[in-house]
This record gives structure tokens, sequence and C-alpha cells, in this order.
């Protein structure tokens, strides 16, 4: 092997309890490497490790009103991983994680578009992205999410303001 990474298409599918390691292990190298610079190596490291346990991701497969999906590479790798759940009749996108080898292929918007289709019908798509996350906030506006409020605790994390971004969905 040449050592580069295996950029075939990813295949989108349901997330199951056989993944749950492997994407926890996903969530916390792509949070501690997007939220080091923006709140300290430290603390991201412990704020990924209390939110990200692998028994929290199993959780969330049967979380009523959620949905988990993952993008498996064609080596059975998880590559990527997209989480939304309605609270309040709110549709909210919880979490979305791509490994860093596959940022700007597609694959995150593949993984949120699955999100979407898998919730026609809700008027609406939420999300918080902490301030400085500039790469998510371009990404997020490509998609046509526009800023409508900030919160100064990010997903309950004192200190670490974000910015509520939202999208109408298609009807049915």
């Amino acid at each position: 092997m040449s050592g580069r990474a295996d950029l075939t298409p990813a295949r989108i599918r349901h997330m199951t309890a056989a993944d749950v390691d492997a994407v926890a292990a996903l969530i916390h190298r792509s949070w501690v490497a997007t939220y080091a610079p923006l709140m300290g190596a430290d603390r991201a490291a412990a704020e990924s490790a209390v939110r990200h346990r692998p028994e929290q991701i199993a959780d969330s497969l049967v979380r009523s009103h959620s949905e988990s999906f993952v993008a498996e590479a064609a080596n059975g790798s998880i590559v990527g991983y997209a989480h939304a759940i309605v609270v309040k009749g709110a549709l909210w996108l919880d979490r979305l994680h791509v490994v860093p080898a596959r940022q700007g292929t597609g694959l995150a918007a593949n993984l949120m578009h699955a999100v979407m289709v898998n919730y026609l019908g809700e008027p609406a798509i939420s999300l918080e992205v902490i301030k400085g996350n500039d790469r998510a906030m371009r990404f997020y506006e490509r998609e046509g999410f526009v800023v409508t409020g900030e919160t100064a605790a990010c997903g309950g994390i004192g200190g670490v303001a974000s910015l509520i971004m939202r999208k109408p969905l298609p009807r049915a």
C-alpha cells in the first residue's frame, strides 16, 4: 500500500451498535482537533472524554426521535458520522464529524443530506457551531444555513460561545 488514504466513495448507512467504538473514537479525534485551538487542548480533550464515551454514543442509538448515520469506506472503516434529534418539536443536527482525509470531499454534505432525507417533513433543521469554527461556518452557509441566534454555552459548555444556525427543509 502506498500510505495514501483510501478516498473511494464511502457508503452512507444507518449506524448500528457494532459501530459504537469506532464512532466514539472518530468523534473524539475530530472534536479535539477542531476545538483545541478554540478552547485549549486540555479543555477540549476533557470535554470530549466526558461527552463522547462509547456508552453515550450507544444510548443515542435507542433515544426516541433521534437517528445516527455513518459513512463507511470500502475497507469497512468508519470515516464519518452524523446524529440528529428532535427536541421539543425542533430538529437539531447534533453531531457531524468526518475524518481529516475526507474533509472537503463532499462526505459531510452527504451525511447531512442523509439526515435531512430521514426527517423529510420537518419544517427546518438547526445546529450550534462554536464561534471561531470558521471552516464549519463556511460549510453550513454553503449548505443554506443562516445564523438565527447565539448562546454563551455551546451544548452546555460554559464560556464557549456558539452560533445557532437554521435551514428550512423542503416538504415531501
